[in-house]
């Protein structure tokens, strides 16, 4: 897979934090957007205990798939102690999911991203690129 840097931007948002994140395909932009949702939070120093985890979603639409499938890597990380560094897309649809994610066990070293938001959610796809902006609960 082909990597585009950087695959994403902060936006100016008053309380929360946003972002606008991006990828070749609709598939690519789940991986990014997720190791973007980690990557803000701070990743551990590596060594520690190395995790993977499945992932299976099914959601109404592409957006809803976004949101669950963000809100569901954050739910893993806060109750199993674990932060994902790399993630793979097996299967995606508009409407569900198969998944892994990669990384070890450890806390957020910087800031805590509480949820993602349908909050002024877009997603946007042009020739060769998907994209969508993005509201955390922080």
């Amino acid at each position: 897979m082909k990597r585009m840097e950087p695959c994403f931007r902060e936006l100016n948002h008053t309380a929360d934090l946003a972002v606008e994140v991006w990828g070749e395909d609709f598939s690519e932009l789940l991986a990014h957007a997720a190791e973007v949702v980690f990557a803000l939070q701070g990743l551990p120093e590596p060594g520690g205990k190395r995790v993977r985890r499945r992932v299976e979603l099914t959601s109404p639409d592409r957006e809803a798939l976004l949101v669950d499938w963000l809100n569901e890597l954050l739910y893993l990380s806060e109750t199993n102690g674990e932060m994902y560094a790399s993630f793979q897309i097996v299967h995606v649809s508009d409407t569900s999911l198969k998944a892994a994610a990669l990384g070890c066990k450890g806390r957020p070293t910087k800031r805590k991203i509480k949820a993602a938001t349908f909050h002024a959610l877009q997603i946007a796809d042009s020739p060769g690129r998907c994209a969508a902006r993005i509201v955390f609960d922080v």
